[in-house]
């Protein structure tokens, strides 16, 4: 019952697409989605995610391969990992694994950990991470801002991208603090050498700020809701990635 969505990642000054996050969505025998945020604390809390976590990685990996085989070279996946999955003592095996097994290229694959997680045991979560790094994938920190990061940690982190939670962006058009909030992340993310995306970004208007903000990525519903494979596909033909 458990299947895999993908909602692309666009280039703001060119609208073009790069990449898309995997989201795992699951549906009951009569038809009805069970939403995410019921069944994924479900899931940690009993240990499960981890099975279920290795599962999403691989067929993440196996949706690039799909992608690539299209033609869609240059095109990125990023994989949301858990708190317990990434914790888990052999999630590097099972990241290996995943990247062997599949033969996507790690350098096309993200991984995303939330901010929470990013600030949780610093040495440990630091050497973990030069460790997935190692493997050629690269790191982005979701839900950036809704925490309590410490700058001086988030220096040594081996993370390669900043996302904006939707929260901020959806403030932007109506509060100050929710504009400068994503001003500071965008400012950050260039005074530490990081990528920027932008997520939840629904409107036009919302789209400009970024812009103007020099925000250079985003995803949401503006461009594309969460697509099954063969409507990703059909939408990357109709907005055909270089």
């Amino acid at each position: 019952q458990l299947f895999l969505h993908s909602q692309p990642q666009v280039d703001l000054a060119t609208n073009r697409p790069f990449g898309a996050e995997a989201l795992l969505r699951w549906r009951l025998d009569d038809g009805r989605l069970v939403p995410p945020d019921r069944f994924i604390p479900i899931a940690e809390y009993s240990g499960l995610i981890v099975e279920i976590g290795e599962w999403v990685l691989r067929q993440a990996c196996a949706e690039l391969m799909r992608l690539r085989a299209a033609g869609h070279r240059d095109f990125t996946m990023s994989v949301n990992v858990s708190q317990v999955q990434f914790r888990h003592p052999r999630f590097l095996d099972m990241l290996r694994a995943a990247l062997d097994d599949t033969g996507a290229p790690p350098e096309y694959i993200e991984l995303e950990i939330t901010e929470s997680m990013a600030m949780e045991e610093p040495a440990a979560l630091v050497e973990k991470l030069a460790q997935v790094k190692r493997t050629g994938v690269s790191i982005a920190i979701d839900d950036f801002g809704t925490g309590f990061s410490s700058l001086s940690h988030l220096q040594r982190l081996q993370v390669d991208r900043l996302k904006i939670d939707r929260a901020f962006v959806t403030e932007i058009t109506g509060s100050a603090r929710g504009g400068s909030i994503a001003q500071m992340v965008v400012q950050l993310g260039r005074n530490l050498g990081l990528s920027v995306i932008a997520e939840g970004v629904e409107d036009e208007r919302q789209a400009q700020i970024l812009r103007q903000l020099g925000c250079p990525l985003a995803q949401g519903y503006l461009y594309a809701r969460p697509l099954s494979p063969e409507s990703l596909l059909e939408w990357l033909a109709r907005n055909r990635a270089t």
